[in-house]
C-alpha cells in the first residue's frame, strides 16, 4: 500500500506542474482549437491576426500605353503625393500637343479676323438704314447691309465654337502628355518596384509598376471566433504579439467588428479552415512595430 501511494504521488506531482505551466499567462499562445478562447483571467478572448494598413497597399499602374523612358525611385524611398515615379516616352504626346496648339491658334485667329469686321459692318448697316429712312438710298441696300451683318455674327458664333473645340483638343493633348508621367497617388514609401527602363506597358492589361505603403495607420485584421464575437466591442483595448508569442506586447484598440461570418484565412489546417466560423475584427495599432502581412496574436483585455 505504501509503495502504491508513493507511485501515485510520483505521478501526480509532475502532472500538477504541467497543468500549472500551461495555465501560466506566459504560455497562452492559442492552439488550433483554442484560438478565440481566453487563456487566462486577464483576457476575454484571443484571435489570430495579420498586420495591414488602413485602405491596403496601393498598386501603381500605367494609365496609358507606352515605353518606359525613366524610373525615378527605388524600393525604400519615401515619396509625396504627385511625385513622378516613372516617365513614359513623351515624343508622340508632345507632337499631339503641338498640333492641338496650332489648331487652337488658327481657330482663334480666324475669330479675331471676323470680329475685326464686326464694328464696320454694324456701322454700315446703321448708315444704310438711316439713308433708306431719309430716302437717300433704297430699302434693298439697307436690307443687304443688315443681312451681311447677320451673316458676320453667325460666322463669329461658329468661330467661337471652333475655338472652344480646339481648346478641348488642346486640353486632351495636355492630359495625354501628363499621363505619360506616372505619379504617386498618395504619400508613402515604395515597398516594391517592378518596372524598368525600356519596358513596354499596356493599359488594356495593366501591370503593377510600384507597390506603395501609404502614410496611413497600421491595423490588425483579426479573426474573431463566433463564440466571442458578441463580447468584443469597438473601443475595447487589446494586446498584439507575434504569432510565436515572443517579444513585447503592443497596445491596440478595436475599431470595428464585422457583420459577416466566414471561414478562417489565417490557419494552415484545411480541416480547421473549413470548420471555423469567424468574423473580422479590425484593431488600430497604437505603437506600430510590425510589418505588413505579419502574423500576430491578439489578446482582448477584460
Amino acid at each position: 500500500m505504501i509503495t502504491l501511494r508513493a507511485n501515485f504521488h510520483s505521478l501526480i506531482v509532475p502532472l500538477i506542474a504541467v497543468l500549472v505551466a500551461c495555465s501560466d499567462g506566459t504560455h497562452d499562445k492559442p492552439t488550433a482549437t483554442a484560438v478565440g478562447a481566453a487563456s487566462s483571467g486577464a483576457y476575454l478572448a484571443m484571435a489570430r491576426g495579420q498586420i495591414d494598413v488602413e485602405g491596403g497597399l496601393v498598386r501603381v499602374v500605367a494609365a496609358r500605353d507606352g515605353r518606359v523612358a525613366e524610373v525615378n525611385v527605388e524600393e525604400g524611398e519615401t515619396v509625396k503625393q504627385g511625385d513622378a515615379l516613372a516617365l513614359l516616352d513623351q515624343r508622340q504626346a508632345r507632337i499631339g500637343v503641338g498640333i492641338a496648339q496650332a489648331s487652337f491658334a488658327q481657330a482663334q485667329a480666324q475669330v479675331d479676323v471676323l470680329k475685326a469686321r464686326l464694328r464696320p459692318a454694324q456701322m454700315q448697316s446703321a448708315r444704310a438704314a438711316e439713308a433708306a429712312a431719309a430716302g437717300a438710298a433704297t430699302g434693298q441696300s439697307a436690307d443687304d447691309a443688315s443681312a451681311a451683318l447677320a451673316v458676320l455674327k453667325a460666322e463669329i458664333g461658329a468661330g467661337d465654337a471652333a475655338v472652344r473645340l480646339a481648346r478641348e483638343h488642346l486640353d486632351a493633348a495636355h492630359a495625354e502628355l501628363d499621363a505619360a508621367a506616372i505619379s504617386a497617388p498618395t504619400a508613402g514609401r515604395i515597398v516594391r518596384r517592378s518596372v524598368h527602363v525600356g519596358d513596354v506597358l499596356s493599359a488594356q492589361s495593366p501591370t503593377e509598376l510600384f507597390q506603395l505603403l501609404p502614410d496611413r495607420p497600421l491595423i490588425v485584421r483579426a479573426e474573431l471566433n463566433e463564440a466571442y464575437v458578441d463580447l468584443v466591442k469597438p473601443g475595447m483595448q487589446a494586446e498584439v504579439v507575434r504569432d510565436s508569442d515572443q517579444g513585447s506586447a503592443v497596445s491596440a484598440r478595436v475599431l470595428r467588428v464585422g457583420e459577416v461570418f466566414g471561414p478562417s484565412r489565417l490557419t494552415d489546417d484545411p480541416v480547421e479552415r473549413a470548420g471555423a466560423h469567424d468574423v473580422e475584427c479590425v484593431l488600430l495599432l497604437e505603437h506600430p512595430d510590425f510589418r505588413i502581412g505579419q502574423r500576430v496574436l491578439v489578446r482582448f483585455k477584460r
